[in-house]
């Protein structure tokens, strides 16, 4: 196993290679949280592939977004194993080959000189793939990276053809790690030969390929930490864009003088002096060599790193914590150094990855018997606490009751208390209230403040190995007065509103007595139209006497017997009630059983805009009908088709509007239709009925001193798309006209 990455639902997925007994085909292993293989992945847990019938290794892993797993890795051009291409696999969240990546799930890329390996893998935010390792000049090794689209095609936004190789010294240049910071430059580390021995080497490209000269004056770092090797093998931007790496430093230039080795860098590429004191630390972790393979980057700046220690006869599995400052931390297994012996002899650790519940999960190698297999070790306790959540605080006299939310994950270690504190310059500085409230109780009252003063607050979770994230921030104004009231809402009517709340979150600290209700109107702004007081056991009061038509706005403000509090967000109201008569209904009668109806709106719209008009209609004195029951027009005109001629017939209006239906206009003089003249036309041939259009009369308008009537059409009024129910003579057959009351 050589690489690992934990999903969010805290399954493993581990990638690295296995031999089939003539040559090694590349792997992927998904775990369930408990450390048995999850049988949903490729059937068995386990995902074998075989590029091409030779030797495939796989060196790196990531997860993307949808779950589709990427492994990075080399696989051989030849039978003999000598020459090698960078492999690249996409595999479904199944664990299939995603053929829509590459060719059938697979990519190899060579660059032309001979052999390529990828040694790393990450997945950047816009989703395209950037692989990095080392690849051949033709004379040596130079830093190779390349980047895929996410369908597995070269990126030729890319340094033009989607790859480049970067010589960091005069000798052999390797890539072991890659990262890619937030402004999506690319970060590799590996090892650099400077004539004599290798040293720490990093080299930051810019998001098209190109080197960064604002990192290190040229793009490339190099770190000599001991007198012999020093290599990178790992690389993590850290929360504020330093870099950090980690590796082996051969301290003494000695066969057994290896150590684990960790350099900060600034953004700007130069030694980060506030770590270690000169960017560099070196754990001997046992009495022989020590080697660094793996690093993560805890939230709080913590760095782990994996490899393996010797341990006089053999090598076991090491895990080491360093503080963000470099110095070992004695909160981790005592002395910030554990190693585990996972078989019989040696064993290794190559990745670590941190689980969303603070477990390092690490995964290497261990030998058997006759060969090496998979090794997977989690552990626990190995982190502070995730951020509690749901904070609130309610305002009190001269406190603050806090209330929250225990985090999701206590770091593998039980939560003993809460750190509390307070800004009250809204968060630019804070003052520690109490470093743990010495109890896992999630409530806390902050007390000593200055009534009127707003306050910001935030907690975070303690455990034993110290204060995790804080949480997000809440603020509060303690006073001795009640808090506004909230959630205010009006119900309009007919002259009157009636205004609802709920009492506030805060009474001042002393019982509510009464509720003050003022409204004010729009006709003379800032002029207070009336208030009201309430009862403190009532949380509702009816406003009448008002306008119809006019806005109204409405607050509420809660009294204690220190007095009134602020009053609540303003709510705006308008009054209303049914329209008027629609006035100077004139019915004009033309012909083809056509009546044209016009009228003026009503003298009242009631406070609410007319939406649409009914037309009732009689036929020869008989009872009256709905002929039209809403216009849906604000249109003050109507043209009625398909009357009987040898009847008179008379309408009446009524408006509507957001109360209903209003009051009836005065009906219309009697008015009968004029019928269509017909002539009929003979020919040998054939015989056609025509209708004789009459001449075109002018439709007179009402009498009225309310604003003209705007006609819905030009030329003669067009009949509406369907026509009236028949007519007739007989008033017994007619429905009876409704009685509308108000």
């Amino acid at each position: 196993g050589r690489a690992v990455a934990v999903q969010s639902d805290g399954k493993i997925v581990v990638a690295g290679y296995a031999s089939n007994g003539s040559n090694n085909d590349l792997i992927v292993l998904r775990y369930l949280s408990d450390g048995s293989l999850d049988t949903t992945f490729s059937g068995d847990g386990k995902a074998v592939i075989d590029v091409d019938s030779k030797n495939d290794y796989g060196y790196s892993v990531a997860v993307q977004s949808d779950g589709k797993v990427v492994v990075a890795g080399a696989t051989a051009t030849d039978s003999l194993g000598v020459s090698f291409d960078m492999a690249v696999v996409r595999l479904t969240a199944t664990g299939a080959l995603d053929t829509g990546f590459g060719s059938g799930g697979v990519k190899t890329v060579g660059f032309g000189a001979g052999s390529e390996y990828a040694t790393a893998v990450a997945v950047d935010s816009g989703g395209k793939i950037v692989v990095a390792g080392y690849g051949s000049n033709g004379s040596n090794f130079d830093v190779a990276v390349a980047r895929l689209t996410s369908a597995g095609v070269l990126d030729t936004s890319f340094s033009g053809d989607g790859k480049v190789l970067v010589p960091v010294g005069s000798g052999a240049d390797y890539g072991n790690a890659v990262a890619v910071a937030a402004d999506g430059d690319i970060l590799v580390a590996g090892s650099s030969h400077n004539g004599s021995d290798d040293d720490v080497a990093v080299v930051r490209l810019t998001s098209a390929g190109a080197l960064d000269t604002s990192f290190s004056g040229d793009g490339k770092a190099t770190v000599a930490i001991g007198s012999g090797d020093d290599l990178a093998r790992a690389v993590v931007v850290a929360a504020d864009g330093g870099v950090v790496v980690a590796g082996t430093a051969d301290v003494a230039g000695g066969s057994t003088t290896e150590d684990v080795a960790v350099v900060r860098l600034t953004s700007a590429g130069a030694l980060d002096t506030s770590f270690s004191g000169d960017g560099k630390a070196t754990v001997a972790v046992g009495s022989g060599d020590d080697e660094g393979r793996g690093l993560a980057v805890l939230d709080d700046g913590r760095i782990v790193v994996v490899g393996e220690s010797h341990n006089g006869s053999d090598d076991d599995l090491a895990v080491v914590r360093l503080t963000s400052a470099g110095a070992l931390d004695t909160s981790f297994s005592g002395d910030g150094k554990v190693t585990v012996a996972v078989g019989a002899a040696a064993d290794a650790g190559h990745a670590v990855a941190v689980s969303s519940s603070g477990q390092l999960v690490v995964v290497g190698s261990s030998a058997g018997a006759g060969d090496d297999d998979v090794a997977v070790v989690v552990l626990v306790g190995t982190s502070v606490p995730g951020p509690p959540t749901g904070l609130t605080a309610t305002a009190g006299d001269t406190q603050a009751p806090l209330s929250w939310t225990a985090p999701t994950s206590d770091g593998g270690s039980a939560i003993t208390g809460y750190k509390v504190e307070r800004s009250s310059d809204t968060g630019s500085t804070w003052t520690v209230v109490t470093a743990s409230t010495g109890s896992s109780s999630t409530s806390y009252t902050v007390t000593g403040l200055t009534n009127g003063s707003a306050y910001a607050f935030r907690v975070s979770a303690v455990n034993a190995i110290g204060a995790g994230t804080a949480s997000s921030t809440v603020s509060a104004t303690p006073d001795v007065l009640p808090a506004a009231p909230s959630s205010v809402a009006t119900t309009p009517s007919n002259g009157e509103v009636v205004v609802t709340w709920s009492a506030p979150t805060y009474n001042g600290g002393t019982a509510i007595t009464t509720y003050t209700v003022t409204w004010t109107s729009n006709v003379e702004q800032g002029v207070v139209s009336g208030s009201a007081w309430v009862e403190a056991s009532s949380t509702s009061y009816r406003v009448s006497g008002l306008t119809n038509g006019v806005v109204y706005t409405v607050t509420v403000a809660a009294t204690n017997g220190a007095g009134p509090g602020a009053a609540s967000a303003a709510v705006q109201a308008v009054p209303f009630t049914r329209a008027g008569p629609p006035l100077n209904l004139v019915a004009t009668a033309l012909v083809g059983g056509q009546v044209h109806l016009a009228w003026a709106p009503p003298g009242s719209n009631g406070g609410a805009a007319v939406t649409g008009y009914r037309i009732e209609h009689r036929v020869d004195g008989g009872e009256w009908r709905v002929l039209v029951s809403d216009t849906a027009s604000t249109a003050p005109s109507h043209v009625v088709v398909g009357l009987d001629p040898g009847s008179s017939h008379q309408f009446q209006v009524s408006a509507w509007n957001q109360a209903g239906m209003g009051a009836l206009s005065e009906p219309s003089v009697t008015v009968s239709p004029v019928a269509p003249v017909s002539t009929t036309t003979v020919t040998p041939t054939t015989t056609t009925s025509t209708t004789v259009a009459p001449t075109t009369t002018a439709v007179p308008a009402p009498t009225t001193t309310a604003p003209p009537v705007v006609a819905t059409t030009t030329g003669p009024p067009a009949p509406p798309t369907t026509s009236p129910a028949p007519t007739t003579t007989r008033p017994g057959m007619v429905p009876p006209r409704p009685v509308y009351i108000g």
